[in-house]
């Protein structure tokens, strides 16, 4: 697998294109190609519902209307912290309304 630089030419080095019937080893949040995306996560088992942003894409949960489109993700590690926990390790939902339970989540991308 060739590690090229994202097409505009700046930021992080990314992997070549996959096709839509190859799943990603790793959960995460990845690059698709239309008509999804343009970005989406991979939950390990099913791509969710397609964002704008790689952080809004890490915090959907709804499946995504198109399971078999073209992607491609990081060749390397970012130095950044995680876009949806942005280094906690934990995502926080808030209080859920009925019972009063915090909805505090370990992160889906760490």
């Amino acid at each position: 697998m060739s590690a090229a630089r994202n097409g505009r030419g700046v930021g992080p080095k990314v992997t070549s294109w996959f096709g839509g019937d190859v799943h990603p080893v790793r959960a995460g949040v990845y690059e698709r190609r239309a008509p999804a995306g343009p970005f989406a996560c991979w939950d390990g088992s099913r791509w969710r519902a397609d964002a704008d942003r790689p952080v809004d894409a890490a915090s959907v949960t709804d499946s995504t209307r198109f399971d078999r489109a073209a992607w491609r993700g990081r060749a390397e590690p970012s130095a950044a912290p995680c876009a949806t926990c942005r280094g906690h390790g934990v995502v926080d939902r808030g209080i859920d309304v009925e019972s009063g339970a915090d909805l505090i989540d370990e992160c889906p991308d760490c």
